[in-house]
């Protein structure tokens, strides 16, 4: 305990006197001084929540709607988007080396914003077309996500720093589809509708902009970063990751991270109606962003365990009731789905929050971080696909039936995994400090 204290002193001392000489060769001020937060990991991590905020303000209300407007293309075109993302997670990771994550976010960026044009004067083909290249996209930008984060937390912080960018990130769905209603009951036209949301967009990149580096990046993890890593090493770190234990045990609850999206976003938004869509989904953002809050802070208190029980019962709570709503109760429905709207949330929140913040624990540095990010992206997007895919072809009955017996075992094995794992990698940092 002495050394360490003593190896503390000295690093502070030299980081006193690194402040110092910055500032002198600044004309005495530290530009670092001069952002919003003294923590740099901590205004990285509301940056990028607030970068993704943007992006999805944009792309959520463009989702909730391609199954409400277009029907069969709607479910078509999102399963060829969540398609090309699981493959594309193959090659993310090299791409994301080779850009740095600052401006992979970027390049991911651009691609929903294509995707959101091509719906101002949508085609098949042309919507077919902006699908498949978001999923090349969406790969990239969710991969330098993940390692982004995992980049800017440590143990202590990883559960705060999760909930606090799921917070801000899923505060889209309560932005976007407000202000998609807002436009569409002001009679504002669908084509000036997904002009805006292009524009929106694109307007992320002065958030992405203004990313740094992370404070406790090491200078070991710096000279890697400027050695481009081999595209098979890059590419077999992928696929290796998924033939180690804990990965495979979590594949039924990252199974059902991908299909619970494609009920979200997909069947429960068919069942509401265009002119209530907005206003139910932005009820579903509140308690997703709220919880995301919540569970972020009760983690890092109380264990990840009771939060995945809780959020497993929300989605069993809210699909059931969903489907009790539309096939028992014939007068006015929507005060019904606003209640089951907020039991979706925070099943969203829950799972969410959890499953990054376990991966971060048990892969937390190195050059696993971003192979289990891409990892976990190919799974995920992969259930997406096929649950789009076969959406248009399901009844609510084979939807509810489908997600509720994957929601069970998926909690009962992260509950494993977290129990061999999890704590087995806290006691491995606490021998090494």
């Amino acid at each position: 305990m002495d050394s360490y204290d003593t190896e503390s002193n000295k690093s502070i001392n030299r980081s006193h006197h690194d402040e110092e000489r910055t500032s002198l060769i600044n004309g005495g001020v530290d530009p670092e001084k001069n952002k919003p937060f003294r923590d740099r990991n901590l205004y990285n991590i509301i940056i990028l929540g607030l970068s993704f905020c943007v992006v999805f303000t944009a792309f959520s209300p463009t989702q909730n709607l391609e199954t409400t407007l277009n029907a069969d293309v709607g479910f078509i075109s999102l399963a060829l988007l969540y398609a090309s993302l699981s493959l594309s997670n193959f090659v993310s990771p090299i791409i994301v080396t080779k850009l740095g994550e600052k401006w992979a976010l970027i390049a991911g960026m651009l691609t929903y914003a294509t995707y959101i044009a091509a719906n101002i004067a949508v085609t098949p083909l042309t919507l077919y077309l902006a699908s498949a290249f978001l999923g090349f996209g969406g790969a990239i930008l969710w991969t330098a996500e993940s390692a982004f984060v995992i980049r800017c937390s440590t143990e202590a912080t990883f559960g705060l720093h999760t909930g606090l960018f799921f917070a801000l990130f899923q505060s889209n769905q309560i932005i976007g589809n407000l202000g998609m209603s807002g436009l569409l009951n002001s009679g504002a036209s669908d084509r000036t509708l997904f002009i805006i949301l292009t524009i929106v967009c694109g307007s992320s990149i002065l958030f992405f902009l203004a990313i740094g580096n992370p404070s406790n990046e090491s200078e070991k993890e710096k000279e890697e970063k400027k050695e481009p890593v081999p595209f098979m090493q890059n590419l077999l770190a992928t696929v290796s990751i998924l033939k180690e234990l804990p990965i495979q045990l979590l594949i039924i609850a990252l199974l059902y991270s991908g299909i619970s999206q494609s009920y979200f976003f997909g069947v429960f938004p068919q069942l509401l109606g265009k002119e209530w869509l907005g206003y139910i989904m932005a009820v579903f953002g509140v308690f997703d962003a709220g919880g995301s809050v919540v569970f972020g802070r009760l983690s890092d208190k109380v264990g990840r365990k009771p939060i995945i029980i809780f959020a497993s019962i929300c989605t069993i709570g809210g699909s059931i009731f969903a489907y009790l709503i539309e096939h028992n109760i014939s007068g006015n429905k929507v005060p019904y789905y606003f209640i089951c709207a907020g039991l979706l949330g925070l099943s969203d929140a829950g799972y969410n929050t959890q499953l990054y913040a376990l991966l971060g624990e048990i892969y937390p540095s190195g050059s696993k971080t971003t192979a289990a990010a891409a990892a976990f992206k190919f799974v995920q997007s992969i259930a997406s696909a096929v649950a789009f895919f076969y959406g248009k072809y399901a009844v609510l009955y084979e939807h509810t039936l489908i997600i509720n017996s994957l929601v069970i075992p998926s909690c009962i094995l992260f509950i494993i995994v977290e129990y061999k794992f999890g704590n087995k990698n806290k006691s491995k940092i606490d021998q090494i400090e």
